[in-house]
């Protein structure tokens, strides 16, 4: 019946009648009455008094929104002590918002908003007294003033919207009061100014509505409050994306902060502050006018946990330093999207998986990666590598490796192992042109050969050509065979490589045998030393260190140049000897007068004195350049490629152990190779000025005897007309005398008896003069051939000098074929 009509809801009707006397005539213990969306119309009574004839009145839940109802609510509503929903948006009214007795506690939801005519005046000062209130809606409509602070006070308020009003002043911080029960919170389309202020960023699971144009915080010089940009806390806020007031660099630096335990940092100095530029935090620099940041450098901050994918908003960072810290997990592929980046340090962490995102970024000048847990390098052959050389792509690809196969990283310049300790990853020369440390030499030594070849053949042919039609005199061929013979004796005769001038087939093979194992000692050296720093078998000593404080790498090795020169010194001192030798060897091996056999062996020879000397120097500067660290080192190093070489002077000693006539046949063939046989390869400065002293000798006496001929020449003319004298003095007795011969025997025995003196004395001084003769001859001939003897030297033998003119085809001028 009426009377007992508890719940009453026509709402969603055209019902069509006046507010007032719907009112009027309500049942007497109404409790809920829906009229929302019904057309009702008119305005209210001057008092909800006269609800209910009861009193007080029993109504809970009044719904009139949606109408057409006009006017302005009664100045109280003490009458209704028992109401808990107030619901009358959507309607025309107007007026001053009326006061909330203390009677109304009760009241749960009061929502007076979207009126056409619009509320107006300010909010009610004792509005909190409303500590039941969880929705309070006084939205679009045309109340001005400040929010009473005393609204933080209202501890149940779930909702709580003033959007589109005139409100105006700042924000009261009091709001964050309501932290843990608000959820809604609109207040855009207002007038307010100054701050955000920070304490709404504390409202849990809220949606913060503070948008639109009407709210003038952009004259203010802060910015929103960084927990409420970041929405750690609220839902939702409408001015996050506000570039202005919410500016994104600073929010991902405060996601950078959280995913990295920013907490346990070193140094946090303000950092997450409120309204602080992001520009003043502890490690953050940016550009000029304060917008963007360009560097962030936390090296040795106490960064952990993981970096999260919000540092791609660092769209203009040029350089990134995290180094030395614990920061774990994968590299997130976002840092390949900052494309400003030349600067990028993520050493010394605990970093997993790869890097192959790093390759985006083209710009880039310096990556270090080392010391972390990365199995995937990137190919980073943009690298500008001008500005820091050897520090410009630092990664863990060197051995021993903390992993079970070494990361390999083709454009690093710098490999680090598990040690922390580095070495440079440089592109040799020999790699540039397609080679490698074994390969160089072979081509080397093969352009040498042919080199060599060709300089040996054009001295041959310019000698042969000098040389035509000529004969050597004895001084030129004796010349010669001093030069042959001391070059010859420069190869060594305690060595297995003067087999190659001889025409032993067995000296040849243990000669080439020696050789052989020379080289593949030298080889392993030369392996050992490959810049490969993947392989487990290399010899490089990794002295370089990347600190930890510091973009630079630096060589740790105590090697100087001093040692580079006493190195220099060592090589000059024990291979210019064979090479000089060596050289001259090839340089004979184009003489004219030599037989192509002993061409071809003096040639062989001296190239492989001359390839093993500098194969020696090769090997021993790329190993040392590999692995000495001091200057002693690299001594030692030396001594050790030194003595390599001396096994072929080692072999020989033990053929010579083995049979003597081996080595002995080698000295004989040695000997015998040459044109002139030389007892002594040698000659000792002693014998050199003996020899020079003998030749002054031999010249003084060759002048007595060319002045012993002129004598003996002028005395044989005086002997002649001598003789004349005597035959025309034997004319004229024979004229005077004959026409008495027949009667005078006496005359004419006197006659016989002269010519018989005359005759016997020509005679005789004919003997003299001849005997005299040969004994000069002879003595020439003795002094000359002395002189030869000096020059073979002592102890050798001496060939006749007319057998030696016979067997070279010269014709002495001397006259040694008349002995």
């Amino acid at each position: 019946s009426f009377q007992t009509l508890r719940f009453c809801d026509v709402s969603n009707n055209a019902i069509q009648n006046d507010a007032s006397d719907i009112l009027e005539n309500f049942p007497p213990n109404i409790e809920r009455f829906f009229a929302s969306n019904s057309k009702i119309y008119g305005s209210l009574p001057a008092s909800l008094n006269s609800l209910s004839k009861l009193s007080p009145p029993n109504i809970e839940q009044f719904l009139a929104s949606n109408s057409e109802i006009h006017g302005s609510l009664p100045d109280s509503l003490n009458s209704l002590s028992k109401l808990r929903q107030f619901d009358m948006s959507s309607n025309a009214l107007s007026g001053i918002l009326p006061g909330f007795a203390d009677s109304i506690l009760s009241l749960q939801e009061l929502d007076l908003s979207n009126q056409k005519n619009g509320f107006t005046g300010s909010i009610p000062k004792d509005l909190w007294r409303f500590q039941s209130l969880k929705i309070l809606n006084l939205a679009s409509n045309k109340i001005e003033g400040p929010i009473p602070p005393d609204i933080g006070k209202m501890t149940a308020l779930e909702e709580f919207d003033l959007s589109n009003n005139r409100l105006v002043n700042a924000i009261p911080s009091e709001l964050g009061q309501l932290a843990v029960s608000l959820k809604h919170l609109r207040l855009s389309n207002n007038m307010f100014t100054g701050s955000i202020p920070f304490e709404l960023g504390q409202l849990q699971g809220a949606t913060v509505l503070l948008k639109l144009k009407e709210n003038n915080f952009y004259d203010s010089s802060k910015t929103a409050p960084l927990g409420l940009c970041t929405l750690r806390n609220v839902k939702e806020f409408d001015l996050a994306t506000d570039p202005n007031l919410c500016p994104i660099e600073r929010n991902a630096l405060s996601d950078f902060y959280y995913s990295t335990k920013g907490a346990e940092w070193t140094d946090i100095t303000d950092w997450l502050d409120e309204y602080a530029s992001y520009c003043d935090w502890h490690g953050v620099t940016c550009d000029d006018d304060k917008q963007h940041v360009t560097e962030l450098e936390l090296s040795n901050n106490g960064l952990s946990g993981r970096l999260n994918e919000s540092i791609r908003h660092l769209t203009f960072i040029e350089k990134l330093d995290l180094s030395d810290n614990d920061i774990k997990g994968s590299i997130p592929k976002e840092i390949g999207l900052l494309s400003e980046l030349t600067y990028l340090r993520l050493s010394y962490n605990a970093f997993t998986g790869t890097a192959e995102c790093l390759e985006e970024l083209t710009k880039l000048q310096l990556l270090h990666l080392n010391s972390n847990r990365i199995t995937g390098m990137p190919n980073m052959t943009q690298l500008d590598k001008s500005e820091y050389n050897e520090s410009t792509f630092v990664s863990d690809c060197g051995v021993p490796s903390a992993f079970d196969e070494t990361p390999e990283c083709e454009n690093c310049t710098m490999c680090c192992n598990a040690n922390d300790d580095c070495y440079p990853q440089e592109v040799t020369p020999f790699e540039k042109m397609g080679l490698t440390y074994i390969t160089f030499p072979a081509v080397f030594f093969v352009s040498f050969i042919v080199i060599c070849c060709m300089v040996a053949l054009s001295l041959y042919l310019f000698g042969k050509r000098k040389n035509r039609g000529n004969d050597l005199t004895m001084s030129a061929e004796r010349r010669l065979e001093e030069d042959d013979n001391y070059a010859l004796s420069r190869i060594g005769k305690e060595s297995v490589y003067s087999y190659f001038v001889t025409d032993m087939v067995f000296g040849w093979l243990i000669a080439f045998a020696t050789l052989g194992i020379q080289v593949g000692i030298l080889v392993f050296f030369i392996k050992a030393s490959e810049a490969n720093l993947q392989e487990d078998t290399i010899d490089i000593q990794f002295t370089w260190k990347c600190p930890r404080d510091s973009d630079v790498c630096k060589d740790k090795a105590d090697l100087t140049n001093a040692g580079w020169v006493i190195f220099s010194l060592l090589m000059i001192a024990f291979l210019a000897k064979d090479m000089i030798n060596g050289c001259k060897l090839i340089y004979h091996s184009s003489k004219v007068r030599h037989t192509i056999g002993a061409r071809i062996r003096y040639f062989i020879g001296g190239m492989g004195l001359c390839s093993i000397t500098l194969f020696a120097l090769y090997v021993s500067t790329v190993y040392n350049k590999a692995i000495a660290t001091s200057n002693t080192a690299i001594i030692a190093n030396s001594v050790i490629v030194l003595f390599i070489m001396e096994i072929d002077e080692y072999t020989f000693s033990a053929v010579d152990a083995i049979n003597e006539k081996w080595t002995e046949h080698a000295a004989e063939s040695e000997d015998s190779s040459s044109d002139a046989d030389t007892g002594n390869n040698s000659l000792t400065p002693e014998m050199k000025e003996e020899i020079a002293f003998q030749k002054e000798q031999i010249e003084s006496q060759e002048k007595k005897l060319m002045l012993q001929e002129e004598q003996m020449k002028r005395q044989s003319e005086d002997i002649k007309m001598l003789r004349e004298a005597v035959k025309q003095m034997q004319e004229s007795q024979r004229a005077e005398i004959t026409p008495q011969c027949a009667s005078d025997e006496s005359m004419s025995a006197h006659t016989v008896d002269w010519e018989n003196i005359c005759s016997d004395r020509d005679e005789g001084k004919r003997g003299t003069r001849n005997e005299m003769k040969m004994r000069m001859h002879s003595r020439k001939v003795r002094l000359r051939f002395r002189r030869d003897r000096l020059l073979k030297g002592n102890g050798g033998s001496l060939k006749c000098p007319v057998m030696q003119s016979r067997n070279r085809g010269v014709t002495s001028s001397s006259g040694y074929k008349s002995l």
